[in-house]
């Protein structure tokens, strides 16, 4: 994989809190982070803009579903290349983002096979998946030792019981070239189960038809048809989700199938600010005038931290660009995903 992952790697789940504010604090990749959206702040004061009801529920929807992973396994069968492979064996925790997805209908007095109830009969229990980069959570070894935090949208949501947390079963699938992971989930919270059913029916994976017009939300950098805004949510650093928008860079993207051979063809580029903790995210790509369509696309990494080596990445049309957008980050960075 060219550039660098964007797990965020702390000592362990002990010292995760601890080292997760560092590094949030002490960031050289977008010091202070003030391109960064909390999503209380979206909520209060961008999503009202949206004109209809259906518009801000299906935008909703895409924070909500964003949920933060927390790994505690790296699995001795990740191979030599492979960018977790310094860490094989150990239980150095990484942190990155996922996407629930899949959400399945309750199943009603069967056993349950997640951690909790060890294979006892449970009332009700949904199944579904959470869509991530491989290199986030590589194998079922590693889904096993996986946290996954739901609506983790602020600090307080720790304390007062709206965070809430489920392992991973198992690794269902994968695609290593496009550096996609399904991790299957169950859980028989009937709280958790509820609420990710509710928002399951608003999300489309990938939808050309339906289009959100976010143009009025004020956060879309002008730069005409050509212009192609990219919206993130993530969890920089392990922190609490964050909200970013940035615009595609790359000239143009092949969707189909993607060969090791003909990777560049099919990789998304774009300087949507992203950090450590925002590798697997789900990646949003406005068409034109603010209408936004999911792409199958995760987040999987960043060419380089500073202005300089990035500008090394840059075509002569990405350049130019950034110049027509004038949208900029902090360190001009280009982040990237698969098609």
């Amino acid at each position: 994989m060219p550039g660098r992952h964007e797990c965020a790697i702390f000592t362990s789940r002990e010292h995760e809190a601890v080292e997760s504010c560092h590094s949030y604090k002490n960031c050289e990749k977008n010091p202070g982070h003030k391109n960064f959206i909390s999503v209380q702040d979206f909520k209060d004061n961008y999503l009202p803009r949206l004109q209809s009801d259906y518009q801000r529920e299906k935008f909703r929807s895409k924070i909500d579903r964003t949920v933060r992973l927390r790994v505690d396994c790296t699995s001795r069968a990740r191979p030599d290349d492979d960018d977790m492979a310094e860490y094989r064996g150990t239980s150095k925790m990484r942190v990155g983002t996922g996407c629930v997805w899949g959400v399945q209908k309750p199943d009603y007095d069967k056993p349950c096979v997640c951690p909790k109830c060890g294979g006892n009969v449970a009332r009700k229990q949904w199944r579904f998946s959470v869509w991530t980069a491989k290199h986030v959570v590589y194998n079922t070894e590693e889904a096993k030792k996986t946290k996954i935090d739901f609506f983790y949208d602020d600090d307080s949501c720790k304390s007062d019981g709206r965070m809430k947390s489920l392992l991973g079963v198992k690794v269902t699938g994968s695609e290593p070239d496009r550096d996609w992971c399904w991790m299957d989930c169950v859980t028989c919270d009937e709280d958790l189960g509820e609420r990710i059913e509710k928002f399951d029916s608003s999300f489309v994976l990938y939808d050309k038809l339906t289009y959100q017009d976010l143009s009025q939300l004020g956060l879309l950098p002008s730069g005409g048809e050509d212009c192609h805004p990219v919206l993130i949510v993530s969890h920089p650093h392990g922190q609490p989700k964050k909200i970013t928008v940035g615009v595609q860079t790359s000239k143009k993207i092949t969707v189909g199938v993607v060969t090791h051979q003909d990777r560049e063809n099919h990789r998304l580029d774009y300087n949507t600010p992203t950090c450590p903790g925002s590798s697997g995210a789900a990646v949003f790509r406005s068409y034109r005038s603010g209408r936004v369509w999911s792409l199958l696309l995760v987040h999987s990494g960043s060419f380089g931290k500073t202005s300089t080596e990035n500008n090394h990445k840059l075509s002569v049309f990405q350049r130019l660009s950034r110049k027509l957008t004038g949208h900029k980050t902090d360190q001009e960075q280009i982040n990237f995903g698969y098609v």
